[in-house]
């Protein structure tokens, strides 16, 4: 009686570490995930817990208990301010980040490949990349006025380096090989950037554009608290002038609430784009 082929199926139709014929990785790939997701969740309970404890044995009106300050946030998500403060931010942040992906992912792969650009450009990206952005808003105040417009503007200067560093550099180093066989496939001009290029490099322009959200985020609370006018930024500013300390303990919480929701939603959506390469769909592997 012969052996079982070494990687085959043992006896009793159970594969070598004992996973059944057809598997059960999947299942316990998605158990992982499960358990990661609960991990953190019950780290965000410790964190509220720990914030309740020390507000109650502080006992200062300058730092309300996080139940208070969580029953607020949800007014808040429930009144006006959702539709005059919320939803302006939301969507002031959306458009600075689109603005950004689209002038990042375009210049990058052009000044990534193009040498010429790239040496033409790279002083001056340099220059603009270093410059601090809230020192940029006063320039933008006087230009655009208090509004949306300015906060949008002030979002794209600081957003943009993320996406376009990480696409130029990553278009730089493509491999010889992959770019000559696709020449002489006959791939030239902007089918050759669009059809190779951005396929080849966009797992480098999703980590730019996952750090450029994020930064999204922060530039608007800044930009609205020194002249937005408007928006949760404006309305945690004025909170606190106002000392109306719980609302602006609550505006933070929103903040948070809405980072984490940005972020959720552009991961979700990368592992949707970019399951190609794994060859997952939706985290489950293929065949």
């Amino acid at each position: 009686m012969s052996a079982p082929a070494v990687g085959g199926t043992a006896p009793g139709g159970t594969a070598p570490g004992g996973t059944a014929p057809g598997g059960t990785a999947p299942g316990r790939a998605r158990f992982r995930r499960f358990g990661y997701w609960g991990l953190g969740w019950l780290g965000v309970a410790a964190a509220a817990g720990l914030w309740q404890l020390i507000s109650v044995l502080m006992h200062s009106t300058f730092f309300p208990t996080f139940s208070t300050s969580a029953s607020r946030s949800w007014h808040l998500l429930d009144g006006p301010v959702r539709t005059k403060d919320l939803i302006p931010s939301i969507l002031r942040t959306l458009a600075g980040f689109g603005i950004s992906a689209v002038i990042g992912v375009t210049v990058g792969m052009v000044t990534g490949y193009y040498r010429a650009a790239q040496e033409w450009t790279s002083a001056v990206f340099d220059f603009l990349r270093s410059l601090p952005t809230p020192l940029l808003i006063p320039v933008a105040l006087v230009l655009l006025g208090l509004g949306g417009q300015m906060v949008v503007a002030v979002i794209v200067t600081a957003a943009v380096w993320p996406v376009l560093i990480n696409t130029a550099n990553a278009t730089a180093g493509l491999e010889p090989t992959l770019v000559d066989t696709a020449r002489m496939l006959g791939l030239k001009g902007r089918a050759f950037l669009w059809r190779l290029v951005l396929p080849a490099v966009s797992p480098q322009i999703f980590a730019g554009l996952r750090v450029s959200i994020s930064i999204s985020l922060a530039v608007m609370v800044v930009a609205e608290i020194l002249g937005g006018g408007s928006g949760i930024g404006y309305f945690i500013s004025s909170a606190q002038q106002s000392f109306q300390i719980t609302d602006s303990w609550a505006g933070v919480l929103v903040l948070c609430l809405l980072g984490w929701a940005f972020d959720s939603l552009f991961l979700l959506a990368e592992r949707r784009l970019l399951a190609w390469q794994r060859g997952t769909v939706g985290g489950e592997q293929l065949g």
